[in-house]
């Protein structure tokens, strides 16, 4: 009787333990549109931390994608865990019909879609707070409004390096820390990182300042640098709408994005007057930085 007793506490033991499991990455690979629902389980999408989508995507396999990072169709907050997802070999294509979410406005339901091919849509990943982490599609052209909005355990994003347009509210009260945005952005909305409260460094790699009619960045508190190739600061100081208190420092070799490793590396050694007399702390102005990889900056300090 007692091993029996023993028996069945092992075993209730061991399918606790066998329901509990989270599942490791999950890697697929789609070869048409439409393959997600079919080709992730109910369990894996309740219980697997990291996924990797290779392949083509519409706005019902995106839709099992967002159940997975906590919301479901309707918006309502899901049973998924995914934290990391890597989207960097799909392609996202615009298909009628095929919604990603459909929300509630009163008496009418607005939905969902990807307004085009290779586009982050409107409200994509809307709170979706377990996502920690996003490589996006390669492909990327457009981040729509609000499309990682209220994501706020979002604390990576790696961007594409044909992205061209971010949208108002893109990444509105996330947990980004320091982003590096690619060569080829050309326009941003206002307030695409409002309320980003742990944000302190920005980087800007296009030699022309993108378009950016209004503030980038409000109610964020910890951001005190943004980055720009050197040669190109005046334009960026004249483009971009500050809050006080941060500065805009113009280095040499920004080109392309470069990892976030590199980036920390990267440190201030002195800081000079125009005249040349170094200087205990920033002063407003002009300030002359030089960094530990050897190369200087012009910085203004509002």
């Amino acid at each position: 009787m007692h091993i029996s007793t023993i028996l069945r506490g092992c075993l209730v033991a061991s399918l606790t333990a066998v329901s509990s499991f989270s599942f490791a990455q999950k890697v697929v690979t789609t070869e048409k549109t439409g393959q997600l629902e079919t080709l992730i389980t109910e369990a894996e999408r309740e219980k697997t931390p990291s996924l990797r989508v290779v392949g083509p995507i519409n706005g019902e396999d995106i839709q099992v994608i967002r159940t997975m990072c906590g919301r479901d169709y309707s918006g309502y907050e899901s049973e998924g865990t995914t934290r990391t997802l890597d989207l960097s070999e799909a392609l996202i294509k615009q298909e009628a019909g095929k919604n990603y979410l459909n929300e509630q406005l009163g008496f009418y339901n607005r939905f969902y879609a990807p307004s085009a091919d290779n586009e982050i849509g409107i409200k994509m990943f809307y709170r979706c707070e377990p996502l920690r982490e996003i490589i996006l599609p390669k492909t990327t052209t457009v981040i729509a409004g609000q499309a990682f909005d209220q994501c706020t355990s979002l604390t990576k994003c790696t961007f594409s390096a044909g992205l061209t347009t971010i949208r108002q509210y893109a990444f509105r009260n996330t947990k980004l820390t320091n982003v590096e945005l690619p060569s080829t952005l050309t326009a941003m909305e206002a307030k695409v990182f409002d309320g980003c409260k742990e944000l302190t460094t920005v980087t800007f790699t296009s030699k022309a300042a993108p378009s950016m009619p209004g503030e980038l960045f409000p109610n964020c508190p910890k951001l005190k640098t943004i980055i720009v190739p050197k040669e190109s600061l005046a334009a960026y100081t004249a483009a971009l709408k500050l809050p006080e208190g941060v500065t805009i420092e113009g280095r040499e070799g920004i080109t392309a994005v470069r990892s976030a490793a590199a980036s920390a590396a990267v440190v201030e050694v002195a800081r000079f007057d125009l005249q040349g007399r170094r200087l205990a702390q920033p002063q407003k102005g002009v300030n002359i930085v030089r960094y530990s990889n050897g190369t200087t900056a012009k910085v203004v300090v509002r």
